[in-house]
């Protein structure tokens, strides 16, 4: 079993949360959420966070301009360097009526993430929903990161799986301000959604149950 600094699973479900303690009691290793699903719906909103670390965590500061060297017009110091979220994909879980969606990363650094149900997808600073559909919506969103070339210059990716799924589509949005969204929508209305941010593979999988386990 590893251990939760290496390996953090939240379940999110649809009722009320259990907060677990980490199984060595030990430092500031994170605790397992659960919930029962029974008898409510997703419309409820519940969420959780963590932080992956991606390649190096810890990654050389930003380098400003020598204090003898006066910056050129235009120029101007060099910056943090982000992850990068390279590519999202749909796939088969390992448990049967189950799909995942994976979020894999390149880079040195550590991202933030958080993961919960909305009622309407809308990216964050706008008043315009994601052309996403399903039972529920799940929300992923990604701080400290910037996106790769799959968004092609900025454009959303559309996914949807190849054939029968317990996810009905994904829509991902290229990064802003170094904040990356994307969004799942469920075949079902009472799914079991969990999140696992795996540090050593350097990806954040969210497996999504077609049924109550």
């Amino acid at each position: 079993m590893l251990s939760p600094v290496l390996r953090v699973a939240w379940i999110l479900s649809l009722g009320v949360l259990v907060t677990g303690c980490a199984a060595d009691g030990g430092g500031d290793d994170p605790a397992a959420v659960t919930a029962d699903a029974a008898g409510t719906s997703c419309q409820r909103v519940e969420s959780f966070a963590g932080t992956l670390r991606v390649g190096n965590p810890t990654p050389m500061p930003p380098t400003d301009a020598p204090a003898d060297r006066t910056l050129a017009p235009g120029e101007v110091p060099a910056g943090m360097v982000y992850p990068v979220l390279d590519v999202v994909t749909i796939g088969p879980g390992t448990d049967a009526g189950a799909d995942k969606v994976t979020l894999s990363f390149g880079g040195d650094g550590s991202i933030g993430w958080s993961a919960g149900y909305v009622d309407i997808a809308f990216r964050d600073g706008t008043d315009v929903p994601a052309p996403v559909s399903g039972k529920c919506l799940v929300q992923i969103d990604l701080s400290g990161v910037d996106t790769g070339d799959t968004w092609n210059g900025g454009s959303p990716v559309h996914l949807f799986p190849s054939g029968a799924s317990a996810i009905v589509e994904v829509f991902s949005y290229p990064s802003d301000n170094h904040l990356a969204q994307t969004f799942i929508g469920t075949r079902t209305g009472t799914p079991v959604i969990t999140v696992d941010a795996a540090d050593p593979t350097d990806t954040l999988t969210v497996t999504v149950e077609a049924s109550l386990r």
